[in-house]
């Protein structure tokens, strides 16, 4: 069923990103890679090549949305299309609100919510004109339950479980076949 698939995976460098496109090149898909780190991205590239995979990357910082457009852009034109697109580059400092940290607040804003938002408006048009597409946002179990020091980060979570719900509700109400989920992790060891 993934075989052949177009994925365009962000924060792909590390974490549920790396091992996600680890697992779907193993069974034939073909991943487009987007992080921030070139390093990471070169050694996942060449250790799914090495066993057989289609892979490809792109330095890619989410919170420029001309950076997604070109990730799109460049699934399309090295594999002629997309399929999925995983929004999955997240930040996660904690503190409690008190500390004011207002500097990592934004960061956290950008990169876990406007870097969804980025994902969407660079795919979103592609999917429309081919009538199908999946999207896939790692939320969080922050993004369902309240817990303290980490008050803006679950707060994008939570925004992310919205958007991707009225996304899909959109998607049906316009017929467009789009798809969406949202994956609510805890916590995983990663260097999120």
């Amino acid at each position: 069923m993934i075989k052949d698939k177009v994925v365009v995976i962000t924060g792909a460098s590390s974490g549920i990103g790396a091992e996600t496109a680890k697992l779907l090149a193993s069974r034939g898909a073909k991943v487009v890679l987007g992080a921030r780190r070139k390093e990471k991205l070169e050694k996942l590239t060449d250790e799914i090549r090495n066993q057989g995979g289609q892979s490809i990357y792109q330095v890619t910082d989410v919170v420029k949305p001309e950076d997604s457009k070109n990730l799109v852009q460049l699934a399309k034109k090295t594999f002629g299309g997309i399929d999925v697109m995983f929004l999955n580059a997240g930040l996660m400092p904690s503190s409690p609100l008190s500390a004011l940290k207002t500097n990592e607040w934004n960061q956290i804003v950008d990169v876990n919510l406007k870097g969804v938002l980025n994902g969407i408006a660079a795919a979103l048009p592609f999917f429309k004109a081919q009538r199908s597409g999946h999207f896939i946002a790692t939320s969080s179990v922050a993004g369902l339950k309240a817990y303290p020091d980490n008050a803006v980060y679950g707060a994008t979570k939570w925004a992310v479980r919205e958007l991707m719900e009225v996304l899909r509700m959109e998607s049906a109400q316009e017929g467009s076949h789009i798809r969406t989920a949202t994956i609510y992790p805890a916590a995983i060891k990663t260097e999120l």
